[in-house]
């Protein structure tokens, strides 16, 4: 996209340089297209014959834009493998101007028309891309001893194609100074309309030997819409979604998928490249080449690069965007524009030589537009990531102090805290009048008695809770529910909030089931040690509760509650179910770098309820045996570098990233008189991992251990993670029953690929629905110790039969339990379908074979 900036640049230097002589401005625009498909034309080349300085190229909607004076002139439109075409136009008012141009046709003499096909043989654009990808390792700044930089970024989202008739509907009617901080885009000519402004400060350092990258925070801001979006939360999905783009990286991150860059090793086999022309820059000569994907569904980037014309092959500048037909959700537009400049380095070769030079990035900037749909007129929100970079230093040698501290991202305790003064004297530009204005517009909205009501019904639909004063009542979701023990359940509850106190919460509910007329409870106490919210990353807080509750064992929901409205219904029988009432002390510890520790003690009591029966066997008969009481200690280890998750009001919700998550979970159960009757202990370890492999999608790899020792009940075993709902379960086993298998010792791998479209973008047919291929391969290998499998000897309890004696809770044998499935994912964008299938132990009762589950996901 040669050149979304070039475009506008090198428009206001023509129009400056000949203003003075012909006065008045016009504008020719208009749209690109390849006649034999009707494909847009990203990155064509716009030439005016009379003006070469208005030279521009379409972007990734295929348009162009033209400033000129009136006047006669030769449009030409040109691209690699088109015929050129030319249109004259006499400018005296705005043209609208499209171009549908021809693919170059060879004449065969059978008469047979054929368009030359595309090699990687042979083609000096390949042959050079491969220099390029030879040499990117001595070209990156990590090839550097040192390096060090302020770096400022400015995130920005504007709401864009605000109209007069928007302006007076009835939602606005009444907070039309909101609109004061409208603006128009010189290029569009679109009004658009800022609503959010991120800005941070951060001085960067870097080391070879040993290698090492730290940043420090000093300023960080992020306008606040009161209670119904959790700020933090938004910083850390704003920041996942526009992370930093390295093209030397093999795969891009940007909006949470990752994307082929033009410089990876496998970047032959996924893009075309053509060489365009030379041209100087900075006193460098450069080759200028033009790229585009293969497969337009794939994620892969197009637009061009300029590369170093000489033996260093080091890229100079690209810009880059993406293909209208690319199998990405909610994005209209993405363009990247990044430069890199010549910084002298800190050190020469010689007295008698000339100081050393080293490229570093300069200039980087990322803009997305996201809509529903692309339509020209739809609205939508403009995000854009302007970051500035001063103070660089190469090969200075740096102080190993800066190093010898945990984490890769250092911030200041008062980085939120900064005044206006701060921002102006450190922010490398300054804000324009409608960016200065967002904090004092967003700050007026939260005061607007009508906007602030319309928040809190947004946070009881949205997050599930409604706030009154200091208290949150909620979350709605789980109001009202049912299952076959309890019948009909309500519950009522809630918590106080950051009015009430920001050191101490409470938190509560209260719960009846009209079947077994049992009421049950929850109450609890958290006291935040730390100097952020209690509901922010990092925590460090205690929590003090008792509850009293029913529960399915094996259930293991994430980010979801368990009696939620949405899961009551559930397939087969659900009628294996523990009363169990806790009493519990908790203290929860995380470290900015991704550690964190959990300590905790607990006092429970189990009694059954539905088919269970609390029965042992002794030499004489069957005998029924009291409530199960224990008391345990236990502690938990994490260790997730660089996690990023958005902090939800009840729940985090993790963002998918590269690196490996480790866990780690202790616990003792402690024998003593009128608290615990079982001296045992447990051991669990687990380690996540996301493979990227683009275009072919990603993988996620799950590998899960465990080992109990002691000799205890089937209720204390591992009961492996079991999903009777409807709704697709990553970390569940969807075929099996709740309670159907226990364990002491146990290992699982679960694998998860979702193929991102690659092959569905090949069929015609279907790569216009942007289906997505997904796969899954879990399976689970455990058993029991001869002393925890029950018989008239141990006393331990029988495991669990239905009504007809019907044994309904097994250990693992001699072969794991396998479960498969494929399905399509992105179907209406939001909804996945799989096949589930189980292969093994399918003789068990009451076991379904296979299944269709669905999971609903916003994603791009």
């Amino acid at each position: 996209m040669r050149v979304l900036a070039k475009s506008i640049l090198s428009s206001i230097l023509f129009i400056a340089s000949v203003a003075s002589l012909f006065g008045q401005q016009y504008t020719i625009s208009g749209i690109v297209k390849d006649k034999a498909n009707g494909d847009l034309m990203i990155g064509a080349l716009m030439f005016v014959k009379e003006q070469p300085a208005a030279e521009t190229s379409c972007d990734a909607n295929g348009m162009y834009l033209i400033t000129l004076p009136k006047g006669k002139y030769h449009i030409i439109c040109s691209s690699v493998g088109y015929k050129t075409d030319t249109v004259v136009v006499n400018l005296s008012t705005d043209v609208k101007l499209d171009f549908n141009i021809k693919p170059n046709e060879e004449s065969l003499q059978t008469v047979e028309v054929r368009v030359e096909k595309y090699r990687n043989k042979d083609n000096p654009a390949v042959a050079l891309m491969k220099k390029v990808i030879e040499n990117k390792e001595k070209n990156h700044n990590s090839s550097y001893d040192y390096y060090s930089f302020n770096k400022y970024e400015k995130l920005e989202f504007s709401l864009n194609n605000v109209t007069d008739k928007m302006k007076d509907n009835l939602l606005f009617r009444n907070i039309k100074f909101i609109f004061d901080q409208a603006d128009t885009n010189q290029q569009t000519g679109q009004v658009y309309l800022p609503m959010f402004l991120k800005e941070s400060i951060s001085d960067i350092y870097y080391r070879k030997e040993p290698q090492s990258k730290k940043e420090y925070v000093h300023g960080d801001r992020i306008t606040n819409f009161g209670s119904l979006f959790n700020s933090m939360g938004v910083s850390q999905v704003t920041n996942n979604m526009y992370q930093e783009v390295d093209f030397y990286e093999n795969t891009i991150m940007l909006l949470t998928n990752g994307f082929v860059s033009p410089l990876s090793p496998t970047a032959p086999t996924i893009y075309r490249f053509y060489i365009q022309d030379t041209t100087v820059i900075n006193n460098t000569s450069l080759i200028h080449l033009y790229f585009a994907p293969r497969t337009k569904t794939d994620f892969a980037f197009m637009g061009h690069l300029w590369v170093a014309n000489d033996s260093t092959y080091a890229l100079h500048k690209i810009e880059a965007g993406i293909a209208n037909d690319i199998n990405l959700n909610w994005v209209k537009s993405l363009e990247i524009s990044q430069e890199y400049d010549w910084i002298t380095l800190n050190k020469t070769a010689g007295n008698n030589e000339k100081p050393q030079r080293g490229l570093m990035l300069t200039k980087n900037n990322l803009v997305i537009d996201f809509a529903i749909n692309k339509g020209k007129e739809t609205k939508s929100i403009i995000g854009k990531k302007t970051t500035s970079y001063k103070d660089i230093e190469i090969n200075k040698p740096l102080h190993d102090s800066l190093f010898n501290v945990a984490g890769a991202i250092l911030i200041e305790s008062n980085v939120a805290k900064n005044d206006e003064a701060f921002w102006d004297q450190y922010r490398h530009m300054p804000l324009s009048s409608s960016e200065s204005g967002i904090y004092q517009m967003v700050d007026s909205l939260n005061n607007y008695k009508p906007f602030k009501r319309a928040m809190s019904i947004g946070k009881l639909f949205i997050v599930g809770y409604s706030s009154l004063g200091g208290f949150d009542f909620g979350p709605a979701n789980t109001f009202y529910s049912f299952n076959p023990i309890e019948g009909f359940r309500l519950r009522l509850g809630g918590r106080t909030n950051m009015k009430f106190s920001e050191k101490v919460m409470l938190e509560g509910y209260g719960a009846y089931g009209f079947k077994d007329k049992k009421f049950k409870s929850y109450a609890a106490l958290r006291y935040n040690f730390g100097d952020s919210d209690m509901m922010k990353f990092p925590y460090n807080q205690l929590k003090i509760y008792h509850q009293n509750e029913i529960r399915i064992p094996g259930q293991e929901l994430q980010f979801v509650q368990e009696d939620n409205i949405f899961l009551s219904i559930k397939r087969g029988l659900n009628n294996k179910m523990l009363y169990i009432q806790t009493l519990g002390i908790e203290y929860k510890r995380e470290h900015e770098y991704g550690f964190s520790y959990t300590l905790t003690a607990k006092k429970m009591k189990q009694s059954p309820a539905g088919v269970l029966r609390f029965e042992f066997d002794s030499l004489e008969n069957r005998m029924v045996k009291a409530p199960i009481q224990t008391t345990e200690l236990g502690v938990k280890l994490r260790y997730a570098p660089n996690e990023k998750f958005y902090e939800g009001t009840t729940y985090r919700t993790p963002m998918l990233n590269k690196y490996p998550i480790f866990e780690l979970q202790y616990t003792a159960g402690i024998k003593s008189p009128n608290a615990g009757e079982y001296n045992y202990h447990s051991l669990q370890a687990k380690i996540k991992k996301v493979f990227y492999m683009p275009p072919f999608g990603y993988s996620e790899l799950i590998v899960e251990g465990g080992r109990l020792f002691g000799q205890v009940p089937y209720t204390l075993l591992t009961t492996h993670r079991a999903n009777q709902t409807y709704s697709y379960q990553l970390e569940s086993y969807n075929l099996m029953n709740f309670m159907e298998f226990v364990s002491d010792k146990y290992a699982s791998i679960n694998y998860h690929h979702n193929f991102q479209g690659v092959f569905f973008g090949r069929i015609p047919v279907l790569k216009s629905l942007k289906w997505r291929e997904v796969v899954t391969f879990k399976s689970l290998w455990g058993g029991l110790d001869e002393k925890n499998i029950p018989n008239a000897d141990n006393h331990l309890l029988r495991f669990p039969t239905d009504e007809n004696g019907q044994l309904l809770t097994y250990h693992l044998g001699s072969k794991p339990y396998i479960e498969t499935s494929v399905g399509i994912g992105n179907i209406f964008r939001v909804l996945r379908l799989d096949y589930v299938r189980r292969l093994n132990y399918n003789e068990n009762p009451n076991v379904s074979k296979w299944g269709i589950r669905a999971r609903v996901r916003f994603e791009f």
